[in-house]
């Protein structure tokens, strides 16, 4: 079940699992059980008007397509962004294969600007986001529907 509120939860969760200090503006997403479990989360901050960073954690197999593509939504349809961004280690093989997996691009890497080796940069833009509602007959995903 995708769950938006109950942010101070959901933040506080995902914030001790990726050793993250949050900003006051932080928004999340969370994959929660029926009974309350806390699967995964994914949480937006660092907003600056066209573009934020997306930081993410999860336990087991907590990824659905209905989290990527309620993530997806409230990123560019609902916030507007242009541009979602997200700094991985170098080491964090399995972030870096997600984030590629979903659409996201390296556009930089920072030699030693993370302790367990290089800071990996990626996007993804809206235009090339294959979650989002598509027009002219294309078919159509969208959180809210």
């Amino acid at each position: 079940m995708i769950l938006t509120n109950h942010q101070e939860v959901l933040a506080r969760w995902l914030c001790e699992r990726i050793g993250y200090m949050p900003t006051p503006h932080l928004r999340v997403i969370g994959n929660v059980t029926k009974e309350g479990k806390i699967l995964g989360v994914v949480g937006f901050d660092g907003w600056n008007g066209a573009s934020c960073q997306m930081h993410v954690a999860g336990e087991g197999n907590w990824i659905s397509r209905e989290l990527i593509r309620a993530t997806f939504d409230y990123a560019f349809n609902v916030a507007g962004l242009k541009v979602v961004l997200g700094l991985v280690p170098s080491g964090n093989t399995k972030a870096l294969r997600f984030n590629k997996h979903v659409g996201f691009i390296e556009i930089a890497k920072i030699d030693g600007g993370h302790p367990d080796g290089a800071l990996v940069i990626l996007e993804l833009r809206r235009e090339n986001c294959r979650y989002l509602r598509k027009e002219h007959g294309q078919k159509v995903y969208s959180a809210a529907a």
